[in-house]
């Protein structure tokens, strides 16, 4: 039953994959380049590569606290976390294109929009707010189980 208290038909629910397809699968590939990205990082971090040494050290002046920063447990913790939440993205993409779990999409949505936890600001902050726009519509919304 959608909000009006009439049935869902299956005019509406084919209506509703159609819009949410393009956004699941911008959020499930948001998902997979984070956990790529977090699993090399993780796995650098096992290998001993510091990830602050290839890139930090082509910054003048820097302060010496900084490059430790990404090194270390800080380091291999921040990466697990990262593999982590791209797992989650992953799962609740899927579970979008079914139309399943509207807070779980929610939830994915907002944190593929956060620069430090979602690969990377270009592609997560667009796909996790198209993927509010699409989801907060009403005719989405009252499709979702």
């Amino acid at each position: 039953m959608n909000e009006e208290n009439q049935p869902i038909t299956t005019t509406d629910s084919q209506f509703a994959k159609q819009m949410i397809s393009g956004p699941s699968i911008g959020l499930l590939i948001t998902g997979i380049l984070g956990a790529v990205s977090s699993l090399a990082t993780f796995i650098m971090f096992l290998v001993g590569v510091s990830v602050g040494s290839l890139w930090l050290n082509e910054i003048p002046d820097l302060p010496e606290w900084s490059e430790n920063v990404y090194e270390g447990a800080f380091g291999l913790g921040s990466a697990f976390v990262g593999v982590l939440v791209a797992i989650f993205i992953i799962y609740a993409a899927l579970k979008m294109k079914e139309l399943n779990h509207y807070g779980l999409c929610i939830a994915a949505s907002v944190l593929a929009m956060i620069p430090c936890i979602s690969p990377c600001c270009i592609i997560g902050l667009p796909i996790g707010i198209w993927c509010l726009v699409v989801l907060t519509k009403p005719e989405v919304k009252s499709v979702f189980q």
